[in-house]
């Protein structure tokens, strides 16, 4: 089987390999296809040379992704109680206006 390599097909494999997202077999691809068009190989590094300008980098301390991933896992226990109590409040209001119907009616015999 062979397999044809487009100059799009490289652009977006190398995105994955620069953020160490691809195989081994996938950046050997790219750098095989690279080797292979100058032409292209200097346009994506001029591409990463101004993207590094316009985006600042931004470093993590090891734990905050960990850190992220709690406060999501609290802020959805939150939403959760939220809604459940509002849920729970709008069944006691719709069960107490119901009861005082009922009382309203069977009192005055209607």
């Amino acid at each position: 089987m062979k397999l044809d390599v487009t100059r799009d097909v490289a652009s977006d494999l190398w995105a994955l390999c620069r953020a160490g997202d691809a195989s081994a077999e996938t950046r050997a691809l790219v750098d095989a296809f690279l080797a292979a068009d100058p032409e292209l190989a200097e346009s994506l590094k001029k591409e990463e040379e101004t993207m590094s300008t316009i985006v600042p980098q931004v470093r993590l301390s090891p734990d905050a992704e960990r850190r992220m991933l709690d406060d999501a896992a609290r802020n959805a226990r939150l939403k959760l109680l939220i809604v459940g109590g509002s849920v729970a409040l709008g069944a006691a209001l719709l069960f107490a206006a119901f009861a005082g119907a009922l009382i309203l009616t069977f009192r005055h015999g209607w």
